[in-house]
């Protein structure tokens, strides 16, 4: 009997040691999967500074620039400064796929406020490889992003999402070194700074000098001049 009783004694802590296993193996597997979710890609609040070159092979033009790109989670507002002194400003909603295009005709401020297409433009298709390089101090990953127009180098940041480089959302993160086909031509960039820094709220909120209006009223406006 004392045998029996030792085996079932026995019998009860195997049976406790397994459901201790069990119980382990599971808080560690949600351990894991925490750890991975934590390095996932996050919403990005901050602003990031670009190098640009426009080329037109129609004009035979190359035209310098710099790219800023302000955002506070899914609020988007994009500078372009290019050399010839043009300029090119918009704010964009992430989340509701709209924007505001800011622009000035004839001393007159006004804000367009459009649908968002990017997710619909320049889609690709990206075959990664096993380059790595260092930009603007972050570790960056090589791929080749294959467009209808051709083929191109594309270096990404994997911990910033594409999004936020409005209008190459195909990314699997941030582009940071590459170029975008054009109607005609190419635009080619290089990420330089990464600010962490939280933006000040009135860079997402056009000046009171800007006139907001629809598309088709600024058209019909534009007819009219």
């Amino acid at each position: 009997m004392k045998i029996g009783k030792k085996r079932v004694d026995f019998g009860l802590g195997f049976k406790q040691l397994l459901a201790l296993f069990m119980r382990s193996t599971i808080l560690l597997a949600i351990f894991c999967g925490l750890s991975i979710f934590g390095k996932a890609q996050k919403p990005f609040v901050g602003s990031l500074e670009y190098n640009i070159s426009t080329v037109d092979y129609l004009m035979k033009d190359t035209i310098d620039g710099k790219l800023f790109i302000y955002a506070r989670d899914s609020i988007v507002r994009i500078n372009y400064l290019l050399a010839n002194g043009k300029s090119q400003e918009t704010i964009h909603h992430l989340e509701k796929r709209k924007l505001l295009s800011l622009i000035e005709v004839n001393g007159q401020f006004m804000a367009i406020q459009i649908k968002d297409t990017s997710r619909n433009e320049q889609a690709c298709v990206i075959h990664k490889n096993l380059n790595w390089e260092r930009i603007a101090g972050v570790r960056c990953r090589e791929a080749n992003a294959e467009f209808e127009k051709g083929n191109f180098s594309l270096f990404y940041y994997k911990n910033i999402p594409a999004r936020y480089f409005v209008g190459f959302n195909s990314a699997p993160g941030l582009p940071v070194k590459g170029k975008i086909p054009t109607e005609n031509g190419y635009m080619a960039f290089e990420l330089q700074k990464i600010d962490e820094r939280t933006p000040p709220q009135s860079l997402f909120i056009p000046n009171k000098k800007y006139k907001i209006m629809s598309l088709d009223a600024f058209l019909q406006w534009s007819n009219g001049q």
